[in-house]
């Protein structure tokens, strides 16, 4: 949302107007399959507010959730206007993030399925809605996995998974890659969709960002910057009117 506002002069238009809302855990429903998904996050047109954990508004997430930015993305929060959270009634943006850490063999159908149903019920729910889907993929040659170490690090023996990398990694980008894309509203397939590689141990050590390959590079569709760039496009050409 940040990125997203800083690319987008309509976003920031149309929040500045209170025009639009945003959501988290939105519930769609896909009518011709009668599914239904919580969607991680939607730019909505919306009714009443309606606060989660202590959160009224886009900038006081930060807080809430103890997200880290650094200087620049600070002065950036500071100059653009924030959002209420508010009961969505129409979906203009929504999106969908999933992670794959660890165990990339039993994880690469299920995150596949997971993303695919994601833009199925976004515009099953509303064929105008942008779907925008992200995933995050780790590098990292081990991982301190949470549901293995029922502790604090450091107080127990620590189990940790071993990955054969980048071989694990590049399975999973792949797989991802393979999700389909639309161009138009007559195919299915997400709007926009974005990959980012990070190295993750999990083990207390710092997590940093992947850019070489398998990330995707600079101009490649898959690339979080095009992904940004390519959502700003798309609200400006479906939403000027709202």
């Amino acid at each position: 949302m940040l990125d997203l506002l800083n690319e987008s002069p309509l976003l920031r238009q149309h929040a500045e107007n209170g025009k639009i809302r945003f959501g988290i855990n939105h519930e769609m429903t896909d009518f011709a399959r009668s599914r239904k998904k919580n969607l991680d996050m939607v730019i909505c047109r919306g009714s009443s507010a309606q606060p989660l954990a202590g959160a009224g508004t886009f900038s006081s997430l930060r807080d809430v959730y103890r997200i880290e930015l650094n200087s620049a993305d600070l002065k950036c929060l500071a100059k653009l206007p924030d959002i209420p959270l508010a009961k969505p009634s129409t979906v203009l943006v929504a999106l969908e993030a999933k992670a794959c850490m660890t165990e990339f063999g039993k994880a690469r159908p299920r995150l596949y399925d997971e993303l695919n149903s994601s833009h199925l019920t976004i515009h099953g729910d509303s064929a105008s809605a942008i779907a925008a889907g992200f995933s995050m993929v780790n590098i990292a040659d081990s991982f301190v996995s949470p549901l293995r170490n029922h502790w604090l690090i450091g107080t127990q023996p620590t189990a940790v998974s071993q990955h054969r990398q980048p071989h694990a990694a590049q399975s999973i980008v792949d797989k991802l890659m393979q999700l389909p894309r639309r161009s138009n509203s007559n195919t299915e397939g997400f709007d926009a969709f974005a990959i980012a590689v990070v190295r993750c141990p999990n083990d207390g050590s710092p997590v940093t960002l992947h850019d070489a390959p398998p990330a995707p590079q600079p101009g490649d569709v898959y690339n979080y910057a095009g992904f940004i760039g390519r959502l700003a496009h798309l609200y400006a050409t479906q939403f000027s009117s709202i």
